[in-house]
């Protein structure tokens, strides 16, 4: 077996007489488990192989026994952002951190997330994230339930955005509002400094305040028909794989995707995400020729690959309580 690293978002694999009649499933396992994925197994990835990983260029069955000749291809990209999902419970360790609480009660938490800090362990960010904080908070408190995934979020924000967050602090909570969210039962407004870098069919500038709209959004009043309904398609970038595409029609590996957009100044404009998709705002906005100060991803003129601090917030977020059935409301901009 040889291994080539053609970026660093895919491995190539020669297929020699070691690996001869091996499962696909089984060495791309074993592949994951050396790039630092923990708690794989052939079972949890079996139903994703296909959109993770190729044989020849083409796709593959994980039941294909591998030929001596065969080039398998690994989509790291790919498998990181599919162990997002999963449970990394048991991986996470307990780190004190500072966490700005804005509530807390026996079920739950809502916190401010700084810019520059990760949510979720992963590949290269195993610690110093929200959850390993999270994590040390429950357990000197006694109140960590060890039946929660990842230490009790049920959402998450990209490392360079800001904003508020609900984490559960029993597994009952964090089932009930993963639902919520799944069902699109939660509402979330983010605030975007941009700057226009093409001509864009979004000019319309809303004439109420921040503070009104907000409180619009808390009664339940709020018209989305003046806002820009941006409807298409989210999938990840062919030229740039780490950069999301949001295109108007469906292409390769994409999912539906939707915002309602609403420019409030030249250089402000606020965004209620129906779909939770991988950069859903950053795209969207890239598409129609708007920058996000900061975001040098998403930037016609930069070559970078990472943005810690982005001119991007999530100023309100509104959910039922999983326990008392009360609708609450949180804002902070």
């Amino acid at each position: 077996m040889r291994l080539t690293n053609l970026s660093s978002f895919k491995m190539e694999i020669n297929i020699d007489s070691q690996n001869k009649g091996e499962r696909v499933d089984k060495l791309v396992m074993e592949s994951l488990e050396g790039l630092g994925f923990r708690q794989v197994s052939r079972n949890m990835i079996k139903d994703d192989i296909s959109s993770g990983a190729t044989v020849n260029m083409g796709k593959t069955k994980p039941s294909y026994r591998l030929k001596v000749g065969d080039i398998l291809s690994i989509d790291e990209e790919f498998w990181k952002d599919f162990f997002l999902d999963k449970d990394l419970s048991e991986g996470i360790v307990a780190q004190k951190g500072d966490l700005d609480i804005l509530y807390e009660d026996e079920y739950l938490v809502v916190l401010f997330k700084p810019k520059g800090l990760v949510v979720h362990p992963g590949v290269g960010n195993k610690d110093g994230t929200l959850a390993n904080h999270l994590k040390y908070y429950f357990q000197s408190k006694e109140e960590f339930d060890i039946n929660m995934d990842r230490a009790g979020i049920v959402h998450r924000l990209d490392r360079g955005v800001s904003g508020i967050m609900v984490v559960a602090k029993t597994k009952e909570a964090q089932d009930i509002l993963k639902e919520q969210f799944a069902h699109r039962e939660v509402d979330k407004l983010y605030l975007a400094t941009v700057k226009k870098f093409k001509e864009t069919s979004l000019e319309s500038i809303e004439d109420m305040s921040l503070e009104e709209i907000v409180e619009c959004m808390k009664c339940g009043d709020v018209k989305y028909s003046a806002w820009f309904d941006a409807q298409g398609y989210i999938g990840r970038g062919r030229t740039n794989r780490k950069r999301m595409e949001f295109k108007l029609y469906e292409f390769a590996g994409s999912k539906k995707a939707q915002s309602y957009i609403l420019p409030i100044s030249k250089d402000k404009i606020l965004i209620k995400i129906v779909t939770g998709r991988m950069h859903q705002i950053r795209a969207t906005l890239f598409y129609y020729g708007y920058h996000i100060l900061g975001d040098v991803l998403y930037n016609p003129g930069s070559r970078e690959v990472s943005s810690p601090e982005i001119m991007l917030q999530s100023i309100y977020l509104a959910f039922t309580h999983p326990i008392t059935k009360e609708r609450l409301h949180f804002s902070k901009f």
